[in-house]
């Protein structure tokens, strides 16, 4: 019994560290990005949100994203680590262009294709129906994709495919049940009234956090060094 809960507390480390250190390092640099953006903004003469200067914007964007490619190139770092890679600089790399270009990316295209949709699709389908059709392919791509690039940055070609679409279904899946639920308990995307309590931010930043969450666990579970030896590539791919 005592063999059999080690090795399921063996099991469960990676899980958790994959978890957290997702969390912290994604979640945490987009934070950071966000605040210090937010902060330089403050600090422009003449700024004002209500006549945003094309200027003010690009000068403010800097340090925001320069703390957005921190966080990723850390998470790529930890994620090194747990695979028990000891070139730092190259999954500093594969983390920072895996994740942050992609997912800014991700964010300027959800912004350009959410109003066409709703304006072209929004007689036969609710906003929470679209909300649901675009955030979760979209939770699958950002975390695959930026698996994947982690793959390549271990070497391992075949085991970026099996990080890809395990670690995207995984967090596609996460936001997918947490965004049900959600809706469920009254938080539905575009209900009267929704305006008013941030409907729609609530159940993004709630489901974002599950995929990463969820994610990242899968990722660490995947690339714990005791985990990814070449047997387990086979049958992961």
């Amino acid at each position: 019994m005592d063999d059999q809960q080690h090795t399921a507390q063996g099991a469960l480390r990676p899980v958790i560290y994959g978890a957290l250190a997702t969390l912290l390092s994604l979640v945490g640099g987009i934070a950071v990005g966000f605040l210090a953006g937010s902060g330089t903004f403050n600090l422009l003469p003449g700024h004002s949100i209500q006549n945003l200067n094309p200027l003010h914007v690009a000068i403010a964007a800097l340090p925001g994203l320069a703390g957005f490619l921190a966080g990723s190139a850390l998470w790529g770092v930890l994620m090194g680590r747990l695979a028990g890679v000891a070139d730092r600089r190259r999954m500093a790399l594969a983390g920072a262009l895996g994740f942050a270009p992609l997912a800014v990316s991700a964010g300027i295209l959800l912004q350009i294709l959410e109003p066409l949709a709703l304006r072209y699709f929004g007689a036969v389908l609710p906003l929470h129906r679209l909300f649901t059709i675009f955030f979760v392919p979209t939770a699958f791509i950002v975390a695959g994709v930026s698996a994947w690039a982690l793959g390549l940055g271990l070497r391992q070609p075949a085991l970026a495919k099996a990080l890809l679409w395990r670690t995207g279904l995984t967090a596609a899946l996460a936001f997918l049940v947490t965004n049900l639920v959600m809706e469920a308990a009254g938080w539905v995307v575009g209900a009267p009234n929704a305006a008013q309590r941030a409907t729609m931010l609530t159940v993004l930043l709630t489901g974002c956090l599950a995929a990463a969450l969820a994610g990242g666990g899968a990722l660490g579970w995947l690339l714990d060094k005791n985990t990814f030896d070449q047997p387990n590539l086979r049958r992961l791919t």
